[in-house]
């Protein structure tokens, strides 16, 4: 059929409806529904990548973008992570 995602009829499912079961799963396994949706992937891919191989110029282009500064978008760190770098840094 050429869609990547089929419901137990055969159907395609929509982008809406793997969003809600990713959703569902999130709260499911005590994830917090409003961070986990499809394109948090993508996000978590970039940061994986950059912690293991510390190239964006290559991640830039496994991602498709033409600049690194697209890609510098996937990286922003939530407050918590700044927090502990800074922990790890300062000694208070």
């Amino acid at each position: 059929s050429g869609y990547l995602f089929l419901n137990r009829f055969g159907d395609r499912i929509t982008a809406r409806g793997i969003a809600q079961q990713l959703k569902n799963y999130a709260e499911k396994y005590g994830l917090t529904p409003s961070v986990v949706y499809p394109h948090s992937f993508r996000h978590r891919f970039a940061k994986n990548f950059l912690e293991k191989f510390n190239d964006i110029s290559l991640l830039a282009d496994l991602m498709g973008h033409e600049s690194i500064e697209t890609t510098r978008i996937y990286l922003r760190r939530s407050s918590t992570e700044q927090q502990e770098i800074v922990d790890k840094v300062i000694t208070w």
